[in-house]
């Protein structure tokens, strides 16, 4: 067996700041992890990899290797909801300063040994020459390597980073969710590095804002995606380059729909002026202002319409 074998159908080599497949580089310098978030762990393990790479290996391109799927969609029974749809971890990994991303599909990897996945994944055919990984990072069939046995496997250096702390805990992905689904967002941005955002088309809905005299913009919740708290959110909104402020009601919009109506985003866009249907938006949530919760009226809920934008625009 070459060194340097053909490529594997399972893998594939994508530049993150356009999307498409790219030649995997003759030589890499490979984070590794599942990168849900691309929280500021992810990014130390990268900015590590790029510095250790600019200093010992400056032939090589400094990249990260993922799955295509998140593992924990194959392995829990009840899997946890995503921080980050795979646009927008594409986009993350580009900020961050990953020079490609080699994708690789969970189900054929899942079960390789140790050993075939130091060895023939990594080292061969993405064509390793250093690697970078989380202290607790996992690998082979049934998570059974560690760290510790891919120094040994991998035939080529291997940094291990430490945890980065946030508030005494390492952070992590399963905290940074659990802060939005209490509604912590300002600690969930501390974690993340950037506040929870969500990114879609504005759709359709009942108009009542804009009859309150308050136009608001609807957006459903990627596939999979963490649905922060119930309740009303400063926000942050970009559409066509600009961004402005808003107040975003995430919920089920208990005074004029049915309550088994699913969740969905409702943004007014402070000074935003147009027709939004169709066009993406970015909503990036900043602070929890209030619960969700019913009025008595539609004019109450005017009311206090008016008292969120005030709110915000105080901020």
């Amino acid at each position: 067996m070459t060194e340097h074998q053909q490529p594997n159908p399972h893998i594939c080599c994508v530049d993150p700041a356009t999307g498409r497949e790219i030649p995997t580089p003759n030589e890499t310098v490979i984070c590794l992890g599942n990168f849900d978030g691309v929280h500021r762990g992810h990014r130390e393990l990268i900015r590590k990899a790029r510095e250790w790479r600019d200093r010992d290996f400056p032939g090589a391109a400094c990249g990260v290797f993922c799955f295509r799927e998140l593992s924990s969609d194959f392995l829990a029974s009840n899997p946890p909801a995503h921080l980050t749809t795979p646009e927008e971890r594409m986009r993350q990994f580009s900020e961050a300063g990953a020079e490609f991303v080699l994708l690789a599909d969970f189900s054929a990897i899942r079960d390789l040994s140790p050993s075939d996945f130091a060895v023939d994944c990594l080292r061969k055919t993405c064509r390793c020459v250093a690697a970078v990984c989380g202290f607790n990072y996992r690998f082979g069939k049934n998570a059974v390597g560690n760290a510790d046995l891919l120094k040994k496997l991998l035939g080529a250096p291997l940094f291990v980073c430490e945890a980065v702390i946030d508030g005494g805990e390492p952070i992590s992905s399963t905290r940074i969710r659990s802060a939005l689904k209490e509604g912590r967002a300002e600690d969930a941005a501390r974690m993340l590095g950037r506040p929870y955002a969500i990114e879609g088309a504005v759709c359709h809905g009942k108009e009542l804002g804009r009859q309150l005299g308050f136009p608001t913009a609807n957006q459903n919740f990627p596939v999979n995606a963490v649905i922060p708290r119930f309740g009303v959110y400063v926000s942050s909104c970009t559409v066509n380059g600009k961004t402005y402020r808003g107040v975003s009601n995430v919920g089920v919009h208990p005074t004029v729909d049915d309550p088994n109506t699913a969740a969905n985003c409702e943004t007014y866009i402070l000074g935003y002026r147009g027709d939004l249907y169709g066009k993406v938006l970015r909503v990036a949530f900043l602070r929890f202002l209030r619960p969700e919760k019913p009025f008595s009226s539609v004019e109450a809920l005017r009311e206090q319409i008016a008292a969120d934008a005030s709110a915000a625009r105080e901020e």
